[in-house]
């Protein structure tokens, strides 16, 4: 059974295990407490079966919000997670009085492009070798929706 809880600073720890098993450079600890202390920061962690299965994180001002971080751990995937995460947060920024948000995403990640346009996110932009990879640089589409 599926939960999704808006969840802060003191969830740092869960917020890095999962991005850490989602992302080559994952988040410490320290990052996520830190991030989620600013203002305007917001994050949910979904649950399966109690267990932590993905994380959605925001930075958000009047009017707009950027998907900063959004997970789920391999052995949720398919569940639709992803999904369940955008739609619950979405209706908690609109209470925040958020109409569009924003994200990138890098362009060889088809995946997560298929995702974000089922939630009505369309390319507005292209950022040049916006992630490090190490042995190379890839480019990031900027994608954006209105809630």
């Amino acid at each position: 059974m599926q939960e999704i809880k808006e969840c802060g600073a003191p969830f740092a720890a869960t917020y890095a295990r999962i991005h850490s098993a989602c992302f080559k450079k994952g988040w410490n600890e320290a990052t996520m407490r830190q991030m989620l202390l600013m203002p305007g920061a917001f994050g949910m962690i979904a649950y399966e079966d109690s267990n932590p299965a993905g994380i959605i994180m925001y930075a958000f001002s009047p009017g707009q919000a950027d998907i900063v971080a959004l997970g789920v751990l391999p052995e949720y995937r398919g569940k639709k997670v992803s999904d369940a995460l955008m739609d619950e947060s979405f209706g908690l920024l609109r209470k925040k009085g958020v109409s569009e948000i924003f994200l990138e995403v890098a362009v060889d990640n088809g995946h997560a492009i298929g995702l974000y346009e089922r939630h009505s996110f369309r390319t507005v932009g292209r950022r040049k070798n916006y992630y490090d990879r190490g042995d190379e640089k890839i480019d990031a589409l900027v994608m954006r929706a209105d809630l």
